[in-house]
């Protein structure tokens, strides 16, 4: 295995996302709640419910994010979350996201300009939301 993987913590990512919540590294959780409260809470609340301070300044409602599997009979979306919360493979059909586009912003701001890490970083954040979940 190469040796990136383990630097940036994929494997342990990838092993906490395929685990029962309660199973789950809480260290990768608190690194994605860590995240989630300097980039998403803005708007989504530190609830994760939607009503963030800047809430009020959006067209649409920020989404309740502990309500994800629920609206998706059960399962947590994994695919859909993390193409929104990366943000740069959205479809042009869908015009200009509602969200910042994390994957990019991450990638600039990286350190090392490594994709590996803005994909942990989103990883991270995915291991949070789902143990948020109602």
């Amino acid at each position: 295995m190469h040796p990136s993987r383990y630097m940036f913590g994929i494997l342990p990512l990838t092993v906490a996302l395929t685990l029962p919540v309660q199973a789950a590294d809480p260290g990768v959780a608190e690194m994605g709640k860590i995240r989630f409260m300097e980039n998403c809470a803005v708007c989504h609340a530190e609830d994760g419910k939607g009503g963030g301070p800047f809430a009020t300044l959006l067209k649409a409602a920020p989404s309740d994010l502990t309500t994800l599997s629920e609206r998706n009979g059960g399962e947590f979306p994994f695919n859909k979350v993390y193409d929104m919360v990366d943000g740069r493979t959205m479809p042009a059909a869908h015009g200009t996201p509602d969200m910042p586009i994390w994957g990019g912003e991450w990638k600039h701001k990286s350190m090392v300009g490594a994709e590996t890490e803005v994909r942990g970083r989103i990883l991270e954040m995915i291991v949070y939301l789902r143990s948020i979940q109602k």
